[in-house]
């Protein structure tokens, strides 16, 4: 008797391990996939838009009938981030938007932190993360600089709750919006 419990609690530490080791690996894929998604976003749309010089006319039908959201977000007229929400675009004359909201913590940082810089320069003008607005040094004007550094992402990122605090939490309430040039 004594053998079996001993078997049926090595095997159920194993299938445990397993599933975290499993969940883990879907979470950096869906990290790897949102990733992917804004640098497919901000890549298409400056290639289909930059000629006309005009942004202002971005939004998301338009980037669905264009064929330049990424055919895996795209759904039932929607453009949808690799965690299920709804990604949202606006434009003005020189500059345009992409919101991804409903991020939990960890992306939120991870996303926050992405270096924007390509051969030396970047076309990213600002990041807002939640209530925090990041912006290239020479018009941070005192606030916060890009690129944006692990702490200050922390700060700017809705942390989750700590084991023993109860409640309902909205650490997957997290909203980035990049605005690029």
């Amino acid at each position: 008797m004594i053998e079996v419990i001993g078997v049926l609690a090595i095997l159920t530490a194993v299938s445990v391990g397993i599933n975290k080791f499993i969940n883990n690996m879907h979470d950096k894929y869906k990290i790897s996939r949102i990733t992917q998604q804004i640098t497919d976003l901000r890549k298409n749309i400056s290639n289909r838009y930059v000629a006309n010089g005009d942004y202002s006319i971005i939004n998301a039908q338009e980037i669905i009938d264009s064929k330049v959201a990424p055919p895996d977000m795209v759904d039932n007229g929607k453009i949808i981030h690799a965690y299920n929400a709804v990604v949202t675009f606006s434009g003005a004359r020189d500059t345009y938007q992409v919101t991804f909201p409903d991020l939990p913590h960890h992306v939120c940082v991870e996303l926050a932190v992405m270096n924007w810089n390509f051969g030396g320069s970047s076309d990213l003008y600002r990041l807002k993360v939640n209530d925090t607005e990041f912006n290239w040094p020479i018009l941070a004007n005192g606030g916060k600089e890009l690129p944006v550094s692990i702490s200050d992402a922390e700060v700017a990122c809705v942390l989750p709750p700590k084991k023993d605090e109860g409640g309902v939490t909205e650490y997957n309430k997290n909203t980035i919006t990049w605005t690029f040039r």
